[in-house]
This record gives C-alpha cells, sequence and structure tokens, in this order.
C-alpha cells in the first residue's frame, strides 16, 4: 500500500474501531462468498445470560465501513453490541457470483446473521436492530425482509432505520444530478476515474467542503481506495446494477 496521508486515515479509522472494542473477522458464507466484518468480542464467542441489544450498521457506497463509521463506533458501543459488515466488493469482502445487486448484497448478510458464523448470535432468536446509510439502507431494507421470511434463522429483526436512502430516485433525478456535476454519468461519481472526477465527487456529497485540496492527497487517495484491486472496474459494474445511483457518500465524510 505504501505510506502517505490515507494509509494514516485508514490506521486513524480502525483505531477508533479497536478503541471502542471491536475487532476484525470474516467468515466464508458460501462456497463463493466471504463477508470481512467487525464485532464485539461478545458476538464472537457464545452468548451468555448478559446480553446488550444487537446492532447491525450498514455502510454507503464509499470505503470499507471503519472510514463511514469511526464517529459512532465509540458512543453507539458503550450501549449496543456492535456488527458492522463491509459490503461485497468494498473492504476485504469479496465473491465469486455473477450477482451485483443491493439484494444479492442482503442474502450474503442475511447468510452471515443466520449460518452460525457469528456465535454470539445464538439460535434461540436473538434480536437485531439495522442501520442502514444510504446504500447500505437499501440493503438494510432487504435484509430485514429476508430475516423476517426465514423461519427458525436464529436470528430476529427489530427496529430498521435507513438514513438517506431514497429508494423513490429515478432516472430524471440521475440525469439532473450528472447535469449538475458536469459528469458524463451519475456512475462516475460513485466511481471516480482519476483525480478531477474524484475532487468533483468531495464537491458535490461533503457538506461545506474544503475548498482547496492538495492533488497529491487526492493522487494517494485515488490509489489507495480505488486502484487498488481492481475497485474500479468493480465497483462501476456494481453502480450500473444500483436502483438508485444518487446514494453517494464522499470519502471523508466523517471528517467533516
Amino acid at each position: 500500500m505504501g505510506f502517505g496521508m490515507v494509509s494514516l486515515l485508514d490506521a486513524f479509522f480502525r483505531r477508533a474501531f479497536t478503541s471502542a472494542g471491536l475487532r476484525p473477522s470474516s467468515a466464508a458464507v458460501d462456497a463463493d462468498t466471504t463477508i470481512h466484518f467487525w464485532a464485539h468480542p461478545s458476538l464472537l464467542l457464545q452468548p451468555s445470560d448478559q446480553q446488550r441489544p444487537v446492532v447491525v450498521l450498514l455502510h454507503g457506497f464509499g470505503p470499507d465501513p471503519t472510514w463511514q463509521w469511526a464517529a459512532q463506533a465509540g458512543p453507539l458501543s458503550r450501549h449496543f453490541d456492535l456488527l458492522v459488515p463491509a459490503l461485497l466488493f468494498f473492504g476485504a469482502s469479496a465473491t465469486r457470483a455473477p450477482a451485483r445487486s443491493d439484494a444479492f448484497q442482503a442474502a450474503a448478510l442475511a447468510a452471515l446473521l443466520t449460518g452460525g458464523h457469528v456465535p454470539g448470535l445464538g439460535r434461540d432468536g436473538r434480536t437485531v436492530h439495522l442501520v442502514g446509510a444510504n446504500y447500505g439502507g437499501l440493503v438494510a431494507y432487504h435484509l430485514a425482509r429476508d430475516l423476517e421470511q426465514q423461519q427458525g434463522g436464529g436470528v430476529r429483526v427489530g427496529k430498521v432505520v435507513l438514513c438517506d436512502a431514497d429508494a423513490c430516485w429515478g432516472a430524471d433525478d440521475d440525469r439532473a444530478l450528472a447535469d449538475r456535476s458536469g459528469a458524463a454519468d451519475v456512475a462516475e461519481l460513485l466511481a471516480p476515474g482519476d483525480t478531477r472526477a474524484v475532487r468533483r465527487r468531495w464537491m458535490m456529497s461533503a457538506y461545506r467542503p474544503f475548498k482547496h485540496i492538495p492533488e497529491c492527497f487526492l493522487r494517494d487517495l485515488f490509489r489507495v481506495r480505488i486502484l487498488n484491486m481492481g475497485q474500479v472496474y468493480r465497483k462501476n459494474k456494481l453502480a450500473s446494477t444500483m436502483p438508485n445511483k444518487c446514494i453517494i457518500l464522499t470519502y471523508m465524510i466523517n471528517l467533516i
């Protein structure tokens, strides 16, 4: 990966998770799909008599979940046992299956929660609450439905919170957003192809964005977070199947 500002930010966000008591883990939910996630140790062990409410945090379209939930991990950890997965094609989660929809994302997470891969959830119907931000909100909607439809899966759905997940967005809204940003297509905002596109995404999606962003930082961000592991190709392919392409999270949303 090399050394740079983005590497330092990666370490900072991971430190926020570990300071909140979260630990990394991964599970092969089927022969093709592996989900990487962060969780409290109580969820990685067999369930005990003393249990706190379980909250599953689903991130939006952008970097892996440590970047997007770092500010919330500490405060929420005082009251809840957290499970924070990386959606497929984000972070270390991956699949060889051809499907690319938000419903497929939800099916993989349902397999994680009900397949015995998280021992602390047990098999006696423990309740989980779902919180999804933008793209993660659409995944949370499908996940809640999948868990409700599964009988005897050992997990019940509690509260479901969808944050900034505009399921009513249509093709006309896509075109208006692309015209306003100067991009050829909304997918260019979701998966920037160069530092100019990264800067445009920043200006469109960040609240009170910095007016002057060093080009060296954008190059590092593009190299580490987009080019590595073929992310541009995979995320563009994923973006083409999204029912709501307006869902945009800036790479630095937790710093603002």
